[in-house]
């Protein structure tokens, strides 16, 4: 071959390799933008449930669907809207309070706030007396400021203060707080190294408590700077807050620890990278779900959890995905199935 075709050939192979190097890299920048994930899988994954013949089956399924779908920015047909409203409805109890699903009957703080976020996703507040529910939350309220989780279990608990606060908040009925005894009460639940835990005095804080305490705290206006400092120092020291802690992390104490810094006004803690790079690892390409551990399977819970916390970081912004043209038709109304989960609202 003459030296000059040699020459050509070399200049246009190498023509090649610059335009396949620019278009693998535009690529992977796009992907670096969005992340690796095909938001029109997970919305059909989370779409599986509606042919069930008793979709939505219980609150929870019913809150991750909804919750789901509308990050999403994919619509939900008026049939399932409908049968949502009309579970939901169903599942309060003449104490105004809401149940998980049909089987049960003692209501609880927590399906209460489950039930008003699903509603209030819906802008479906006033399928349900509201004023019931507030009377629900404030007869939990206890003399040591906290509230309880039912009737029948009203003893304390950080958790279901938090859920009280939430439902009270939420029906406007804040004025029936104690502020300063529920502020109090709260407190207890501080650690001298920082953070809150799930017991008061000696123990040990996590993410998920001091989030509820920091929200509770800031409803009421009692987070003190003392308590703030020490509590966002505290998230610095997990994995989901840029240290290089062992302990293996979890999807919900990950959404938990960005929400914590939020309500502590300090979202320059947030460590977005790591939060990506974990979050990507949680990811099931397969059905495009999110497992809640490393290892783990996804399920509707966990992949709600996982659009949460991209939502957090302002991942899902512009994100449209298209519902599909036809829908599963309702065959009956719910039936019972207890489904007790961990419940990130």
């Amino acid at each position: 071959m003459p030296r000059i075709s040699r020459i050509v050939c070399s200049l246009f192979a190498l023509s090649l390799v610059v335009l396949f190097t620019a278009t693998v890299f535009a690529k992977e920048k796009g992907k670096a933008k969005g992340g690796d994930f095909d938001y029109t899988k997970t919305g059909t994954f989370m779409r599986e449930m509606e042919s069930r013949p008793d979709f939505p089956v219980a609150m929870v399924l019913a809150n991750d669907y909804v919750y789901s779908l509308r990050t999403l920015g994919s619509k939900i047909d008026t049939s399932h809207q409908n049968a949502i409203i009309a579970l939901i409805k169903s599942l309060q109890q003449n104490n105004g309070g809401f149940v998980a699903d049909k089987a049960n009957k003692s209501a609880s703080i927590l399906y209460t706030d489950s039930a008003l976020d699903t509603l209030g996703m819906l802008n479906a507040m006033n399928a349900v007396d509201t004023a019931r529910v507030k009377s629900f939350a404030a007869s939990l309220k206890n003399p040591d400021g906290g509230f309880g989780f039912s009737p029948e279990s009203k003893k304390s608990t950080l958790a279901t203060t938090y859920f009280a606060v939430r439902v009270l908040k939420a029906t406007g009925g804040l004025d029936l707080v104690d502020k300063a005894k529920t502020a109090a009460y709260v407190k207890e639940f501080e650690k001298k190294e920082g953070g809150f835990g799930s017991v008061k005095g000696a123990g040990v804080a996590d993410a998920r408590n001091t989030y509820m305490a920091a929200y509770v705290l800031n409803t009421l206006g009692q987070l003190d700077d003392a308590s703030r400092k020490n509590a966002v120092k505290f998230l610095g020291t997990t994995p989901y807050g840029g240290s290089k802690a062992k302990a293996m992390p979890d999807l919900n104490e990950q959404l938990y620890a960005i929400r914590a810094l939020k309500e502590l006004k300090a979202t320059d803690r947030i460590d977005r990278k790591y939060t990506m790079a974990f979050t990507n690892r949680l990811y099931i390409k397969v059905n495009g779900g999110f497992g809640p551990l490393e290892g783990y399977g996804s399920t509707p819970d966990s992949t709600a959890t996982g659009l949460r916390v991209l939502a957090e970081l302002d991942k899902l912004k512009g994100v449209h995905v298209k519902a599909p043209k036809s829908a599963p038709q309702i065959v009956t109304a719910p039936k019972s199935m207890h489904t007790m989960q961990n419940m990130p609202h």
